[in-house]
């Protein structure tokens, strides 16, 4: 997974909300773009009140749609 390719999902018009899945078999939906910042290496997600991860983009197996809440 590259910066570029997490950056177009999350700008994309209209958004379409999205599952990232990871090599250890953890999954998470990032349902608001403005809740995730895709940097160089990695990306930083809000996934609850108070509470975040730091996710290696070289640990992204997949990326698949979702419907929001």
């Amino acid at each position: 997974m590259t910066k570029k390719e997490l950056d177009e999902r999350l700008n994309a018009e209209p958004f379409e909300p999205f599952r990232i899945n990871t090599a250890d078999g953890k999954s998470y939906d990032v349902l608001n773009p403005r809740l995730a910042v895709a940097m160089d290496t990695r990306l930083f997600l809000a996934i609850g009140k108070n509470e975040w991860t730091l996710i290696a983009l070289r640990q992204v197996t997949s990326l698949q749609s979702v419907q929001a809440a």
